[in-house]
C-alpha cells in the first residue's frame, strides 16, 4: 500500500521499500517527468502532483530530468553512515561503472576512500557481473526453444513484470551482477557482515526488496550519496594513497557496464548476420522493442536489453563527461586491470564459485489499468474542446504523446482533464474576458456613481444658488427700477447741453446691465416648464446660423457644417435649445476673438443625436474644465458667469448632457447630446410631420408645431 505525506515543503510517496519526494515549492507542473516516464506513474493537475509507486519501474529519469530538481528519492545513506559509525563489517561492492566517476581518482584511491570512511572491505561488483556472464554463455551454447530476454536490467525486468508480463517466461531465470556478488559475499563473509552496494542506478534500490532475492544485498546507496559523503568528511580521494580491492578479481566483466558489455563478457561468438543476438538500450527503444516482441513482429534468440545507454549511463553517474567519455573509462580501466591478470587463475577461481546459486524467479507484478470505452474517450476529449471543430492538437504539453492517449489516462485516473494547456490557455483567456468584462462594468459603475454623486452635488448647489438669487433678484429689482425711472425722469429735465447728461446716461446703461444680469439670475432660479415639440436639429442650427452670421464678431471666422442626412425628429424645446446652442456658437466666436474656424456637425447613434461645436480657440485651461459650468465663473470682463450653468441645465432637463473636450494652443469642443425619444401619443402627429420634413428639402424649413 502507498503511503503519501504531505508537509508544508514536501510530499513523500512510501511504498515501505521506496520513498519518492516532491519538493511543492520547486514544482512547476512543467509535465517534462510526464513525458520522460515509460510507465506514466506520476499525474499532474492545476494543484497537485501524485506518483503511483505501484507503476513505477523505477528509472530514475523523473529525478534527473526535472528541471528544477524538485523530484528526489529517500537514500539509505544515512543508515550506512549509521553503520559505518557503529564500526560495523561491512563490505562495500562497487557497481563495474565506477571508472566512470572520473574526479575519483585512480580506482584504488577510491577503495583507500572508502575505507577511510569505515568500510571493512571493498569489492568489485564486476565479478558478480563475471558469474552471471558464464551462466548466460551457458544458456546460449546450450540453446532453448524460447527466445531470451536478459535479466540484467532491473528497470526493464520490473517493466516487463509489470506491462507486459506476456514476456516474464522469457526473461533468462539469471540474477542480475549485484545480487550474484552479494550472494558471494555473504557466502564468504557469513551473516554478521553487512553488504553494501554502491550504484549509479535506481532501479537497484529497489530491486533488492524483491522476495526472490531478499538477503542477498543489506543496502543500496547510489555513486551521488558517495560523493556526498565524502565531501561531508572532507575526503579527496585523488589525493589518497593506493589500496588493492579485496574479495575476488574479476576478468570481462569489468566491461558489462557498457552497452553490448553482458555479450563481450561472456566470451562467446556469434555471426551477427545470423541475427541471433541482439539488443537496443534507450527507453523508447527498448519499450517499443519490446512491445514488437511481445506481438510476434520481431524474433531472436537472445535480447540484451539496457534501460539506459548502459550503467554508465546510470542517473547517478557523473554527467559532466559525455556517456562515450564515460565509456572510455571504463574500458580503459579493464583493459589495464586485464592486463596484469592471470587468465588462468581468473577461471580457476571462477569455478570455485559454481556452488553459488545465481537462478531466480520473476513475479507477476501486472499493473494493467481497465480500457475505456470510445464513448468515455469522446466525452472527455469534449470536456478538453479537443473534438471537432478544435481537433486533437496532440502538441504533447501534457506529457502525453496524443490527445488520445491523455484521455485515455484520464479516464484511467492516472491523468486530469483540465491539466492540458491549450485547454488551460484557453480557460484562462476566456476567465481574462470576463473579469475584463466585468472591470469594464464595475469602472462604467463607477463612474456613473461618479457622475450620480456630482449630479447630486450641483443639483444641491444649484437649488442653493437658485434659491438665493430669486430672492436677490426680487430685491434688486424694486430699487433697480426706481433708479431707472429717476434717470429718465432727470434726462428729460435736462438741456441738451447739460454736462450731465453723459452721467445719467452712465446711470442709465448700468442699470440696464444690472436688469439683464437680475433676469439671468431669475431664468436661472426658476425652471420654467418646457414647451415641448417635434423638432428637426439640423434646421434648428440653421436657424442658430443665420442668426449670427452677419454680425461682426463672425467677419472673420470660416465655419464649416456637416449635418447628418434624414437627421430623426426629436421632442424638444425649440427655444430653449436655440438658447443653449446661441450660448455656446458665440463663446466659441468671442474665444476665437473673431478669427478662426467654427466646426458644427451632428452625428447620430441609436438613442442620441449629438452635436459637436468646435473652434480653433486657445484653449481651456485644465484648472477650469471643472468649473465651465458653474453658476458665476467667467473668464470675460463683462460676462455674469451664466450662460453654461443655464445651458447645462437645458440640456440636462431635456435628458442629455453636454461634454468638453479642450487642448491648450488648440481649441475647444463642446458635445451636446440629446435622447431620441417620442411619447406613443405622439406616433401618428410623428409620421404626420415626417412627410412635412421630406418637404423642407424643397420648400424650406416648415414649423413643425409645438405641445404645450
Amino acid at each position: 500500500m502507498i503511503k503519501q505525506t504531505d508537509t508544508k515543503k514536501n510530499i513523500f510517496f512510501d511504498d515501505g521499500t521506496f520513498k519518492i519526494t516532491v519538493n511543492i515549492g520547486k514544482c512547476r507542473k512543467c509535465s517534462y517527468c510526464i513525458q520522460i516516464c515509460p510507465a506514466k506513474a506520476i499525474k499532474l493537475g492545476k494543484d497537485s502532483i501524485k506518483i503511483f509507486l505501484e507503476r513505477c519501474i523505477f528509472c530514475g529519469s523523473c529525478i534527473t530530468a526535472c528541471p528544477q530538481h524538485a523530484l528526489g528519492y529517500e537514500s539509505a545513506i544515512e543508515k550506512v553512515k549509521e553503520l559505518l559509525s557503529e564500526n560495523e563489517k561491512t563490505v562495500a561492492c562497487i557497481d563495474p561503472a565506477f571508472p566512470a566517476m572520473h574526479d575519483i581518482g585512480s580506482a584504488r584511491q577510491l577503495v583507500t576512500a572508502l575505507k577511510s570512511v569505515g568500510f571493512k572491505e571493498v569489492w568489485e561488483g564486476a565479478f558478480g557481473a563475471e558469474l552471471i556472464s558464464q551462466q548466460y554463455r551457458k544458456l546460449l551454447i546450450d540453446g532453448t526453444d524460447k527466445t531470451l530476454i536478459s535479466s540484467f536490467c532491473p528497470a526493464v525486468v520490473f517493466y516487463i513484470q509489470k506491462y507486459l508480463t506476456q514476456l516474464i517466461p522469457n526473461i533468462a531465470p539469471v540474477v542480475s551482477p549485484m545480487i550474484a556478488i552479494g550472494r558471494v559475499a555473504r557466502a564468504i563473509k557469513g551473516p554478521d557482515w553487512r553488504i553494501v552496494y554502491i550504484t549509479p542506478c535506481l532501479a537497484h534500490i529497489k530491486e533488492v526488496a524483491a522476495p526472490e532475492v531478499a538477503g542477498a544485498i543489506d543496502d543500496v546507496i547510489t555513486f551521488r550519496d558517495v560523493k556526498q559523503l565524502f565531501d561531508s568528511r572532507g575526503i579527496q580521494s585523488n589525493t589518497l594513497p593506493e589500496t588493492d580491492f579485496d574479495g575476488p578479481r574479476p576478468f570481462l566483466g569489468r566491461v558489462i557496464s557498457i552497452v553490448g558489455g553482458l555479450y563481450r563478457s561472456t566470451g562467446a561468438h556469434f555471426d551477427i548476420l545470423m541475427d541471433e543476438i541482439t539488443g537496443t538500450y534507450g527507453h523508447r527503444r527498448v519499450i517499443g522493442a519490446l512491445k514488437q516482441l511481445a506481438s510476434g513482429r520481431i524474433k531472436a534468440k537472445f535480447f540484451d536489453f539496457v534501460y539506459c545507454s548502459g550503467c554508465v549511463d546510470g542517473p547517478f553517474t557523473d554527467t559532466e563527461l559525455s556517456v562515450l567519455g564515460r565509456r572510455q573509462l571504463v574500458i580503459r580501466y579493464a583493459k589495464d586491470e586485464m592486463s596484469r591478470q592471470d587468465v588462468s587463475k581468473v577461471i580457476a577461481e571462477l569455478d570455485s564459485f559454481e556452488h553459488i546459486d545465481l537462478r531466480r524467479d520473476f513475479l507477476n507484478m501486472e499493473e494493467r489499468l481497465p480500457t475505456p470505452t470510445e464513448e468515455e474517450i469522446k466525452d472527455i476529449l469534449k470536456k478538453i474542446d479537443k473534438l471537432p471543430p478544435n481537433h486533437n492538437m496532440d502538441c504533447r504539453a501534457c506529457g502525453y504523446l496524443t490527445c488520445r492517449d491523455k484521455a485515455i489516462a484520464v479516464a484511467q485516473g492516472i491523468a486530469e482533464a483540465e491539466y492540458c494547456l491549450p485547454y488551460l490557455l484557453e480557460q484562462s483567456k476566456k476567465i481574462y474576458q470576463q473579469l475584463k468584462k466585468s472591470h469594464n462594468q464595475l469602472k462604467m459603475s463607477h463612474q456613473e456613481l461618479e457622475q450620480a454623486q456630482a449630479h447630486l452635488l450641483r443639483t444641491e448647489k444649484l437649488a442653493s444658488i437658485g434659491q438665493l438669487s430669486a430672492g436677490v433678484a426680487h430685491e434688486i429689482n424694486n430699487p433697480l427700477g426706481t433708479i431707472m425711472i429717476y434717470a429718465h425722469l432727470l434726462l428729460k429735465g435736462m438741456d441738451k447741453d447739460d454736462p450731465r447728461i453723459e452721467d445719467i446716461e452712465l446711470i442709465i446703461g448700468e442699470a440696464n446691465r444690472a436688469k439683464e444680469i437680475v433676469q439671468g439670475l431669475l431664468s436661472f432660479a426658476r425652471e420654467t416648464k418646457l414647451r415641448q415639440g417635434l423638432m428637426n436639429v439640423s434646421d434648428l442650427l440653421e436657424d442658430v446660423l443665420s442668426l449670427v452670421i452677419n454680425q461682426s464678431l463672425f467677419h472673420n471666422i470660416r465655419i464649416e457644417k456637416s449635418f447628418v442626412q434624414d437627421m430623426p425628429i426629436i421632442v424638444a424645446d425649440e427655444t430653449k435649445l436655440k438658447q443653449v446652442f446661441l450660448n455656446i456658437i458665440l463663446n466659441a466666436a468671442q474665444a476665437m476673438e473673431g478669427n478662426g474656424k467654427l466646426t458644427i456637425s451632428t452625428i447620430i447613434d441609436k438613442k442620441h443625436i449629438k452635436v459637436k461645436i468646435q473652434d480653433t480657440g486657445p484653449g481651456i485651461p485644465p484648472e477650469n474644465m471643472g468649473k465651465l459650468f458653474s453658476p458665476f465663473f467667467t473668464t470675460k470682463e463683462k460676462g455674469t458667469g451664466l450662460g453654461l450653468a443655464i445651458s447645462y441645465g437645458i440640456v440636462e432637463r431635456h435628458g442629455g448632457k453636454i461634454d468638453v473636450d479642450s487642448e491648450l494652443g488648440k481649441g475647444s469642443t463642446f458635445i451636446i447630446s440629446l435622447p431620441i425619444s417620442i411619447d406613443e401619443e405622439d406616433e401618428k402627429f410623428k409620421r404626420h410631420l415626417n412627410k412635412l420634413s421630406s418637404q423642407n428639402k424643397i420648400t424650406g424649413r416648415k414649423n413643425y408645431g409645438q405641445k404645450n
